[in-house]
């Protein structure tokens, strides 16, 4: 069960790709999710004095040359660059994940992305895969033996 509490902020100048991101968000039951399209933006909202942001998904074209604002920012706890065409060293940051992907995130990506920051309780027992799922909701074919004479 998600920490429905988690607050998400999501910058990228696409509008579209925020919305898709946010709708990937909502499918794992992540809510609180903040969407802006500049750097400016992020730089008000982390500074403003309330609750921290949990996690901060940002297109590397709006954290090129700004990304030291970012390093060692205690209102952002975990942070996830996408399309960083540069992969290479980098400056260690403060937060407790920092991922880096060389493209867009899809569904995959940021459910194991949020499984590092909130991972799944065990108490639930197994997480059962959606093929999985669907395989026990079909009913079961049961061939006719044939009697022995």
């Amino acid at each position: 069960m998600p920490n429905a509490a988690l607050t998400i902020l999501v910058a990228d100048e696409q509008h579209l790709q925020r919305l898709y991101i946010e709708k990937m968000l909502n499918q794992l039951g992540y809510h609180r999710i903040v969407p802006v399209q500049s750097f400016e933006e992020v730089r008000i909202l982390i500074d403003i004095p309330a609750e921290p942001f949990d996690v901060l998904i940002i297109n590397a074209g709006l954290a090129a040359g700004e990304g030291r604002v970012l390093q060692r920012h205690p209102r952002v706890r975990h942070v996830l660059v996408y399309d960083d065409k540069d992969l290479g060293p980098h400056n260690r940051l403060s937060q407790s994940a920092l991922v880096r992907l060389p493209g867009s995130p899809d569904g995959v990506t940021l459910e194991h992305f949020m499984d590092i920051i909130d991972p799944p309780s065990t108490a639930y027992g197994l997480r059962v895969l959606p093929w999985l799922r669907e395989l026990a909701r079909s009913p079961a074919r049961i061939a006719p033996i044939g009697r022995k004479a």
